[in-house]
């Protein structure tokens, strides 16, 4: 068996199930080892209560600017929501591998983004094989909007991100663990695998098929190594521990 076909059949959903196994635990950990105390019920309006869920989310986002703007900017910002979000699930290739596990997934095929600028009329094969055709509604946006300019914000953003993680962990700072320096070396190369997979480079089909395999295989190292680390934070523990806190501090004591 190649690296491909290894890859996706035994990799990728091995990845997924040691990501299943790692995510329990965190939520576990949530739900056990937190501890409310005492406190004193106020009664509140349902005003209060949508307000409280707002700020709930944007307090942490708030202060992070306020703290170091640069930084929230270039991380949040453009890393993640212009650059990495967007090359992950909406990437007209990455809809039609994600369809085939999630079916539902493909709703979002008109939302999907075509690897260059070239057109905004996709042709895609899944990976069954079948060659699905969709236009998305970006349409001129398209010639920002595309794999390869993303891939090179992606790409700046994580050096960037990797060499400032590397530099806190050689001065001793405790709070970069060994884990938070594997995630950003593994996004490195899922990008960089991924973009010459997808322009055919080097030429020939045994490249194009090795250099997909390292892809699939480093994004499945990344997802079943990311509940072990503190990027779990940035997709889960936020969303989550944000309405805990919601729920304890606004619904049960009305502050």
């Amino acid at each position: 068996m190649e690296l491909l076909e290894l890859a996706i059949y035994v990799l990728f959903p091995a990845a997924l199930g040691l990501f299943a196994v790692g995510a329990a635990y965190r939520l576990l950990r949530y739900v056990f080892v937190y501890r409310s105390g005492f406190y004193v019920r106020r009664p509140r309006g349902i005003g209060h209560v949508i307000k409280g869920l707002i700020m709930t989310f944007l307090n942490p986002i708030i202060l992070a600017f306020r703290g170091n703007a640069v930084e929230a900017f270039s991380g949040l910002i453009v890393l993640h929501l212009a650059a990495l979000h967007p090359l992950v699930f909406l990437l007209a290739q990455h809809i039609a591998y994600i369809q085939q596990i999630i079916p539902p997934y493909g709703i979002l095929w008109p939302l999907a983004i075509p690897i260059s600028a070239i057109t905004g009329t996709l042709q895609v094969t899944t990976p069954t094989g079948v060659v699905q055709r969709v236009t998305t509604i970006w349409g001129p946006l398209t010639s920002v909007l595309n794999g390869d300019i993303l891939a090179v914000i992606a790409t700046i953003g994580i050096v960037y991100k990797m060499v400032e993680k590397f530099v806190e962990k050689a001065r001793g700072h405790r709070r970069v663990r060994t884990g938070d320096l594997l995630v950003w070396p593994l996004l490195l190369l899922i990008v960089l695998t991924g973009w010459l997979a997808a322009h055919h480079y080097p030429p020939g089909v045994c490249w194009y098929r090795l250099l997909l395999g390292l892809h699939i295989t480093s994004a499945a190292a990344f997802v079943a190594v990311m509940p072990f680390t503190k990027y779990f934070h940035f997709l889960w523990g936020y969303w989550y521990g944000k309405l805990h806190e919601w729920y304890d501090n606004v619904i049960k004591r009305g502050v």
